[in-house]
């Protein structure tokens, strides 16, 4: 099997499964299990150097591009382990896209932008337009460029570059979007406005956000997931977690208190 064909059995539509990364020198995630239901965001919180990147590019294998990582456990898309090695990971990386900390947009049109992914797959023209206006809709970008498709993606701001990137993944129709701290290097202005684009899209995606702001956890997430260590110390709705926390690492980590 070279695609990802469940439908799955009702369960989360993403879920990671004693999930253990080690590289040479240390296990960098631990035995980690977490599960990601549909219309959903789930923030991953923690420390620098506590496994975040790691994990969120477990999910759709991205990090077996990393040399000398050795990987254990398994990660669970719609009922079948996208691990497989029955599964194409470039099949995985449709159905789960990424966007990363830094917008990378290409030389080239907005709308040559958005329409990468489809371009690949060899879509019709048609196919490809209406795609595109409905990735960059729901990025909240098209209002500002659909009177300039063909307008330099590299002259656009940071905070529209990120949603650009954005709709490019959106275009090739995921059901799961990661985002590797997508703000962080934006101003307050642009970080407001991708925020409002995650908080659409979690209403029909699952989107798994790693941030190391508690306070944009705290607008944005349903869920907070807190890792310290290659660990997951504790996970839930996002008021018990940043509000009621149980574990003192977790207490420590939201208010600042952190050694």
């Amino acid at each position: 099997m070279n695609a990802l064909t469940s439908s799955g059995n009702g369960g989360p539509v993403l879920s990671a499964q004693h999930l253990t990364i080690q590289s040479k020198q240390k296990k960098i995630l631990d035995d980690l299990s977490l599960d990601f239901p549909a219309a959903s965001l789930t923030a991953v919180v923690g420390p620098s150097g506590c496994g975040k990147t790691t994990f969120i590019r477990s999910l759709n294998r991205m990090v077996e591009l990393t040399p000398g990582l050795s990987i254990r456990g398994s990660v669970i898309y719609l009922g079948q382990d996208i691990y497989d090695p029955s599964v194409n990971p470039v099949m995985v990386r449709r159905r789960i896209g990424m966007v990363f900390q830094r917008p990378t947009v290409f030389p080239t049109t907005v709308f040559e932008n958005a329409a990468f992914g489809l371009r690949l797959v060899h879509e019709d023209i048609e196919t490809i337009e209406k795609s595109v206006e409905e990735a960059l809709q729901r990025s909240g970008l098209w209002e500002e460029v659909k009177d300039d498709l063909d307008r330099p993606a590299l002259s656009l701001s940071g905070g529209q570059q990120q949603r650009l990137c954005i709709a490019r993944a959106l275009a090739i129709k995921p059901r799961v979007l990661l985002l590797d701290e997508p703000t962080s290097a934006l101003d307050p202005a642009a970080t407001q406005r991708v925020e409002a684009t995650m908080q659409r899209l979690k209403e029909d995606f699952v989107l798994v956000l790693v941030t190391h702001n508690v306070g944009q956890a705290a607008r944005v997430s349903d869920k907070v997931a807190f890792l310290h260590s290659g660990h997951l110390i504790e996970v839930g709705p996002t008021a018990d977690i940043l509000e009621r926390p149980r574990e003192a690492l977790t207490q420590q980590f939201i208010t600042g208190r952190f050694q």
